[in-house]
């Protein structure tokens, strides 16, 4: 198996802003050098996500995210797995601004693609 590449934290930011910001016509090529075409990602709460659910959420949040920031508070690689504290300000269409708490584990392909990913996000105050 080839070595993984180690992501620094701020290209783990980068990789996550790019689900929210860039160009919607973009998304699935985006998703495609990013996500492993077996990606599943898992939410608490029972929420799941496969490849083709991804390209269409992220083509949803290019198109009606008005903000998106984030912070990067933890984060740590060790081989193919990463884990991540995330502090994010999110404007989705006309709704309320709000400031979230993402906890973010997850596995990368022989690619260095994300396939496997948890998270658990809550609202942070």
């Amino acid at each position: 198996m080839p070595a993984i590449k180690k992501l620094s934290a701020a290209e783990f930011k980068e990789w996550l802003d790019g689900a929210f910001t860039g160009d919607p016509a973009a998304a699935r090529t985006w998703c495609e050098r990013t996500l492993s075409p077996n990606y599943l990602r898992l939410q608490a709460g029972g929420e799941q996500t496969d490849f083709e659910r991804a390209v269409e959420k992220v083509t949803l949040f290019r198109t009606v995210c008005n903000r998106w920031a984030t912070s990067v508070k933890f984060y740590v690689q060790e081989g193919n797995r990463v884990a991540a504290r995330v502090i994010c300000e999110v404007l989705v269409g006309d709704g309320p601004q709000r400031k979230i708490e993402l906890m973010f584990m997850g596995e990368l392909d022989d690619k260095g693609r994300f396939e496997y990913v948890w998270e658990q996000s809550s609202d942070y105050t």
